[in-house]
């Protein structure tokens, strides 16, 4: 079939994302350096950051850490010290440092392929794994990918069912909701403030979690293991009377510290959060009512108002293509037009050279779809309906 070939449109620049931050709060940036009382490393702007955070999510605690993927070693180092399992499950297509932290602290990982409605773990393919083996299993640790929510319901009825621990990657979903909560409230979960995700701390991360023990781990975790890291009380039970209380290793840690100046810019983004989702669904829901292609598929998003459980936050507009010519016309129109593209994340994880051998990608034909036929662009608040209008007039000519 023959199509038209991509011409120069010119348009706004289109780039995955833009810098949240106005003059003004470049201004009070400014401020809070020159002003020499404010201490720069880790103090009271991280805790007031990790309460307004958690305050946020709707969980018990938070933890800022340097990145989303520190975040997730936490994490892997958690279950290395508290698991006698050895299997980690995840998804066929997913970021790598949701799956290589558990790799490098020994787990074995099992992968799972992707559903092609949410494009989270296949939770009937999960099921089938977890009736013969979740005696050997560490842990579930499911991605919210682009911004799109799970079935948080049946993953509750499956984590009851089999008694393994689920944990959640949120890292592109700060925003998506379940029944009016945010996801990052149901499991222990992690999720990133880096300046190309909805919430912007420049670089940064957190780990929510509802548990006392895993919060404690995570705080000395985070900043080399030492007990000093914990409230006076929690000190108590950690305390080691043979060493100096200043330097009092209790665990293996690392420095995973963010800083007071990730978390004072992390909170000027914070009080934007409502406009944020407002837009990316606004943007989003045109380009759905607009499209009108037989070769070209999008993500429904789903929002509590349509009688969905699930609250989507998009992270980006994922374009799933029925056939490589459109696809490659398209990834030629947006670079012609400057607008930037990127692959599904990782595609088929287990195509990529660090983790060919541990399965055979043409096992998970979801993932091997998304990796030959997907694509994303970028979806931020910048944006205008002009540019959804752009790229949905190019693309409606796929039928």
């Amino acid at each position: 079939m023959a199509y038209a070939r991509p011409t120069v449109n010119t348009l706004m620049s289109w780039n995955l994302n833009e810098s949240n931050f106005t003059f003004l709060d470049r201004l009070k940036i400014c401020k809070f350096f020159l002003n020499k009382k404010n201490f720069w490393t880790m103090t009271e702007q991280v805790q007031e950051y990790e309460q307004a955070m958690a305050d946020y999510v709707g969980c018990k605690h938070a933890v800022f850490v340097s990145s989303g993927s520190t975040a997730n070693t936490i994490l892997a180092m958690y279950l290395k010290d508290k698991s006698i399992n050895d299997t980690i499950v995840v998804p066929s297509t997913t970021w790598l440092t949701s799956v290589s932290p558990f790799i490098r602290e020994g787990f074995k990982p099992h992968f799972i392929d992707v559903n092609m409605q949410d494009l989270s773990m296949d939770l009937n393919k999960l099921e089938e794994y977890l009736e013969t083996s979740s005696d050997k299993v560490a842990c579930v640790f499911i991605t919210s990918l682009l911004g799109f929510v799970p079935d948080i319901d049946k993953i509750k009825s499956i984590e009851s069912t089999y008694k393994v621990k689920i944990m959640f990657d949120n890292c592109e979903n700060t925003l998506g909701t379940y029944r009016g909560r945010n996801i990052s409230s149901f499991f222990t979960s992690t999720t990133s403030t880096y300046f190309g995700h909805q919430l912007q701390s420049v670089e940064g991360g957190f780990i929510f979690t509802n548990s006392r023990e895993e919060y404690e781990y995570c705080l000395m975790a985070r900043n080399h293991g030492m007990v000093r890291s914990l409230s006076n009380i929690a000190k108590i039970k950690y305390a080691n009377p043979e060493v100096d209380a200043r330097f009092d290793f209790y665990q293996l840690g690392n420095n995973f510290r963010n800083t007071n100046i990730n978390a004072f810019i992390g909170l000027l983004d914070l009080k934007r959060v409502e406009e944020y989702i407002n837009t990316r669904q606004k943007l989003y829901s045109l380009l759905l009512l607009r499209l009108n292609s037989n070769l070209v598929t999008v993500p429904k998003m789903r929002l509590l108002n349509s009688g969905s459980n699930c609250g989507d936050v998009p992270f980006c507009i994922p374009l799933i293509f029925k056939d490589k010519e459109s696809l490659e016309l398209t990834k030629e129109f947006c670079s012609t037009n400057k607008i930037e593209t990127r692959p599904i994340i990782s595609g088929n994880l287990l195509r990529q050279t660090c983790f060919k051998g541990y399965a055979d990608p043409t096992d998970y034909p979801s993932s091997e779809y998304l990796h030959n036929y997907g694509m994303y662009i970028g979806l931020h608040n910048k944006l205008t309906e002009k540019h959804i209008n752009k790229i949905v007039s190019f693309l409606n000519q796929f039928n």
